[in-house]
């Protein structure tokens, strides 16, 4: 069983993003007095304080929880946007190194 890095992750994500126990608390509805407490790792967890903060995030739980996903981001989950748009001609050659022509 992996073990739970949550307070690891919550400080690190609040740093990368510049956000404040008080900011987090107020935008998520889980009180400062708990977001301090996951922070120093001293809390139990409410799953709905967990959920909020990892919507907010936009995380997964299991993210938040132990600070990796265990499945790797398919396709479908990863965000896009269009580049191009209309015909093209593709040719994709496979490097084959160390061999001479």
């Amino acid at each position: 069983m992996k073990k739970s890095k949550l307070a690891e992750t919550l400080n690190s994500l609040m740093k990368q993003r510049s956000v404040t126990t008080r900011a987090l608390a107020k935008a998520t509805g889980v009180p400062q007095s708990t977001v301090s407490a996951f922070c120093a790792g001293r809390s139990s967890q409410k799953p709905e304080h967990l959920l909020a903060m990892a919507r907010f995030f936009g995380i997964s739980l299991e993210h938040l929880i132990f600070g990796e996903d265990q499945q790797p981001a398919t396709l479908e989950s990863v965000l896009t946007e269009e580049v191009f748009s209309g015909w093209i001609k593709l040719r994709v050659e496979r490097a084959i190194p160390n061999k001479k022509r």
